[in-house]
């Protein structure tokens, strides 16, 4: 039996260091092969260089796409979460005809391919005579991003005593009082995780700001598929690099603020 137990760790252990070698493994060459010196994608890098570095950070191309995702990427969170915070909490502590209808709905876009998600934005925002701009751009990501804050929040909201609301509510607190000073300072850590991952997939996306953007719309994971289309070199594993580093501190900084706001409370 002790034998049979040692063997299982032994099993646990090599398949959890498998598992994070097979996660692990293309994200260390995409660094590695970022600081090679000369125009290969060769790892590991024969010469140590921060030239690619330099070439992304002076590139008018990239920055300005990447300003672009930071504007839409910004706007996109703070629309998921006006929107998202009070669906997740009505679909949580409310019962009401066609409940099921409007969960549905607000997680389709998981379900539903970008893809096709892209092309049914392009035909209405069409239809309405809508050029691509920052505004187009930033609904459809707000209708991407939205699911995720709902269903973030959510786990959140349903893990709350409603007694405290109940309570606030029998010393005269309004509906409005409750969701400001109560629900939504006890939910802060679910709320910046929302928020985190809102910000990630809109600046991160693709598929959908194909459809939606234009010359001037560009943003960075678009620049970086038109860049790739007609020359392969470090600059793409550089930027890369930056977009790890940037979601490391972000879901980091996330996790702190959540950890500081329970010690708070």
């Amino acid at each position: 039996m002790v034998t049979e137990g040692r063997l299982g760790r032994l099993f646990l252990h090599a398949y959890v260091i498998a598992f994070l070698v097979f996660v692990l493994a293309p994200l260390v060459v995409v660094v590695g092969v970022s600081f090679e010196h000369h125009a290969l994608l060769r790892f590991p890098p024969q010469a140590l260089s921060l030239r690619w570095y330099r070439e992304v950070l002076d590139s008018p191309q990239f920055l300005d796409a990447a300003w672009n995702s930071l504007i839409v990427a910004v706007l996109a969170t703070v629309g998921s979460v006006v929107l998202g915070t009070p669906a997740a909490y009505a679909l949580v502590r409310y019962r009401f005809p066609g409940r099921d209808l409007v969960a549905t709905l607000l997680l389709s876009p998981l379900i539903v391919p970008q893809l096709v998600v892209g092309i049914a934005l392009l035909q209405f925002f069409a239809a309405l005579g809508l050029a691509a701009s920052i505004t187009t751009l930033t609904l459809g990501h707000v209708l991407i991003t939205l699911p995720y804050v709902v269903r973030t929040l959510s786990a959140n909201i349903v893990g709350l005593d409603p007694a405290v609301e109940e309570a606030a509510a029998n010393l005269g607190a309004g509906r409005l009082q409750i969701y400001r000073l109560i629900v939504l300072p006890l939910v802060r850590s679910g709320l910046y995780a929302s928020m985190v991952f809102a910000f990630l997939i809109s600046f991160d996306n693709a598929v959908i700001s194909l459809f939606l953007v234009s010359a001037r719309t560009t943003t960075l994971p678009i620049a970086i598929y038109t860049y790739v289309e007609h020359s392969l070199d470090p600059s793409i594993a550089a930027i890369s690099t930056l977009l790890m580093v940037v979601s490391v501190v972000l879901m980091v900084a996330a996790s702190r603020l959540g950890r500081i706001e329970r010690i708070d409370t």
